[in-house]
Formats: C-alpha cells, sequence, structure tokens
C-alpha cells in the first residue's frame, strides 16, 4: 500500500435486509441512496463505521479496504492519539440510517461489564464484549416504545386490563391497587411485569389473554395510542407476550429531528419510521418479544432498569436548522445541520475522527495538500470519513445541504 494521505475517505458501506425493513416504493434507504430497490427485498439498516459484521470500506490506491482493518494497520493516523488508546485502537462508534416497516424486538441493551461476561458464556447470540448506547433521531417520524412508564398511568392501564390480571394472578395485580407507598408500588410492578414475561411460556394462557384483549378493543372506537398499537401489532405478531408491553412502556412519537437515547438496561422497541442512529460499536442485543430471534426473557429480566418516568425526549422544541445532541455516551457525540447558499465552515482539528452523513443537498470540503488546495463534493446518502491526521479542512454549501456530523465526545 502506498503512503496514506490526510484527506477526506469516502465510505462505501453495507446496508442489512432485516424482515421488518420498508420495501419496494417504500422503501426509504434506496431513495436516501439514490437507488433502485429490488422487490420486495426489505431495507432496514444502512451501517456505517467498521464494525467487524458490517464494515463501511474506503479506497486507497484504486483498491477497497474493510476500514475496520486499516484502522487496525493504522490507529494513530485514523484515530488519533487520545481516541486510539480510550477506545484500545478500535473506531468508538457505528452510524446507521435505519428504516423500520414494522417493529423491532423489545429489547434493552448490557451494560459494558455484563456484555463481557454475555460475550465470554454465549458469543454465538451476543457477538462482541461491548456496551451499546444509541441516540435514534427521526427524520421524518418514528413511534417507539421506551421505558418503564410513570406509575399512575401503568395502574391505570392495569384497571382497564381484566385480561392480565387473569393471566398473571389477581393478587400480583391487587397487591399494587392496594399499596399505598409509591416504592411499594414500584417494587409490585416489577414483580408483576417478572411473572409475566416469566409466564409466557405457557403459551396457551398467553394466547387466551392476548387474543382476548384483542376481541375486546377490535370493535372500539376510542382507542389510545397503545391500544391502537396492540392491535395493529397482533395483526403482525398474533399473540407475542411482547404486545402487553405497550401497557407498561411510555409510548413515544417523534417528529423530525427529535430523538431518543437509550441506556443500558432500558426496554425499548422502535415501531415505524426513518431514523439516524448512532451507537457505541456494538451489535449486542437482548430480546424478549416481537422478535423470531433468540430471546433471552432471564438476562432481559436481571439487567433490566425500572425508572418509572416520562422518557427524556431531545429536542423538544424542534429546532431544525442546528442541533447537537448531547447524551452521557462517550463514545459519539451526533449534530445536524441545515445549511443555505454561502455557507462556509473552517475546521481545526482536535486530533480525533469524525464521519460526516449528507441527507439532502451537496456539500463540498476541500483541504490542503502538498501540491496546492483539494476539494470534493459529496451528494446526499453519501457518507465520508476524516482521518485524525487531517488537521484543518473547510466545507462550504453552494446552493443548499443537510448533513450529520458524528464525533466523540
Amino acid at each position: 500500500m502506498e503512503r496514506l494521505i490526510a484527506q477526506p475517505y469516502k465510505l462505501f458501506n453495507k446496508i442489512q435486509n432485516y424482515d421488518w425493513g420498508t420495501k419496494d416504493n417504500d422503501a426509504f434507504i434506496p431513495k436516501f441512496l439514490g437507488i433502485k430497490p429490488e422487490h420486495d427485498v426489505p431495507y432496514a439498516e444502512l451501517w456505517i463505521g467498521a464494525h467487524p459484521k458490517a464494515p463501511s470500506e474506503i479506497e486507497i490506491d484504486g483498491k477497497r479496504f474493510p476500514l475496520d482493518k486499516i484502522i487496525a494497520e493504522y490507529p494513530l493516523e485514523f484515530l488519533g492519539e487520545y481516541v486510539s488508546k480510550k477506545f484500545d485502537n478500535k473506531f468508538p462508534f457505528l452510524l446507521k440510517v435505519l428504516s423500520a416497516e414494522r417493529a423491532l424486538s423489545i429489547q434493552t441493551h448490557p451494560n459494558k461489564e455484563q456484555a463481557i461476561m454475555l460475550h465470554a458464556a454465549d458469543p454465538k447470540n451476543y457477538p462482541d464484549d461491548n456496551h451499546k448506547p444509541e441516540i435514534a433521531i427521526a427524520v421524518d417520524s418514528l413511534t417507539a416504545i421506551a421505558g418503564f412508564r410513570p406509575v399512575d398511568e401503568i395502574i391505570m392501564n392495569l384497571h382497564s386490563l381484566p385480561e392480565v390480571q387473569d393471566f398473571a394472578g389477581k393478587d400480583n395485580v391487587e397487591k399494587i391497587f392496594n399499596s399505598i407507598e409509591i416504592s411499594e408500588q414500584e417494587k409490585s410492578i416489577k414483580e408483576l411485569y417478572s411473572v409475566i414475561m416469566n409466564k409466557a411460556k405457557e403459551t396457551e394462557e398467553l394466547q387466551t389473554c392476548i387474543k382476548s384483549i384483542q376481541q375486546r378493543l377490535k370493535n372500539r372506537k376510542d382507542l389510545s395510542l397503545e391500544e391502537s398499537q396492540f392491535l395493529t401489532q397482533f395483526s403482525l405478531f398474533g399473540a407475542d407476550v411482547g404486545l402487553l408491553s405497550f401497557f407498561f412502556f411510555n409510548f413515544i412519537q417523534l417528529k423530525p429531528q427529535q430523538a431518543i437515547f437509550t441506556k443500558a438496561g432500558v426496554p425499548h422497541a422502535y415501531i415505524k419510521g426513518n431514523i439516524i442512529e448512532c451507537m457505541a460499536n456494538s451489535d449486542n442485543v437482548v430480546r424478549a418479544g416481537l422478535s423470531n430471534k433468540f430471546k433471552d426473557v432471564n438476562t432481559l429480566l436481571k439487567i433490566m432498569r425500572y425508572d418509572f418516568e416520562e422518557y427524556e425526549i431531545i429536542n423538544r422544541e424542534m429546532k431544525v436548522d442546528d442541533v447537537s445532541y448531547k447524551t452521557p455516551a462517550e463514545e459519539f457525540e451526533v449534530s445536524y445541520s441545515k445549511k443555505s447558499s454561502g455557507y462556509f465552515e473552517k475546521i481545526k482539528s482536535d486530533n480525533k475522527p469524525k464521519v460526516y452523513l449528507i441527507s439532502n443537498g451537496n456539500l463540498k470540503i476541500s483541504w490542503t495538500t502538498d501540491g496546492g488546495i483539494m476539494s470534493q463534493k459529496f451528494s446526499k446518502g453519501e457518507s465520508f470519513f476524516i482521518p485524525a491526521f487531517l488537521f484543518d479542512y473547510e466545507i462550504s454549501v453552494e446552493d443548499e445541504a443537510e448533513f450529520y456530523r458524528v464525533e466523540i465526545s
């Protein structure tokens, strides 16, 4: 390989065709990339990063190389000293474009210590030893559930669900109703949810419970959001225990550029929508419902957080020009920018890598080499990698552009 050049590197990214992705004329990712979708093929995720399962590629001397292999060979040039040392010469985040036609599994993610133990015990189902804090930013909209609702909302839902009382045991539910202290109510709800998830193995009783709810709701017109979603997902998944989580978790509807952050242990599921997602460089998922994949109820219940509060929406005020998405994650910080003609910015390197993703229009980047000033234009759907050893560069907009920038916190 020739000497590496300090320049932006266009990323050639891989698509994941999970069965919940959008298809045909509704397929968002092909439209985003400007390609024609194959008939009846689901386009679920576009991976942008260096995860070994589906690493992006960059071009050097006319040949393409996986980004994870290049970073392993040249960590200081691509990551810089600080990032190389902090993240053991590995690229710390994974950026995705995600498009969901129907619900992803109800899931949570382990923390770092838990991830190490799960990977050691079961590397097939837990393929790496990293944690997975993640942010989901709505491109157009996102319907999701995440985190346990406030206690009073859960109690209100349980009052309207006699079927759950029959399935999980009236004594378990009455304990919640009869408790006065909120700490006792929280403890009893946690116990009830565990009973429900563990009893899901008794398929006949579970089917009776869920089908009874479905029969009661299907002819009603004044449905709540969670009741309506229950019916929608029942038509797709049948009598799945995950449907009952709609009555325990916060129901979330994001508008463009609003986001939610999911830390370790928070139960969640994306239901429908197109999003930009960024996470620590991991593919560890603990599932327990709305999925045909491996489920691990015992682990999910062991690591799950019970916060019993309204879920925080990032950018609740709906800023639409420049948004910085602050989260506790050390691996990434995402920002969104919408710029018009004439915008210009000179950026000084902090000796850390960055990734840009263009979501609309064109972005021009210029940098200085021994031979003078070089420039390259990137268009909608394209992404590029700024290595740590490109010490300064300029971005400019000739017409208009919308783009996401990801850097290390």
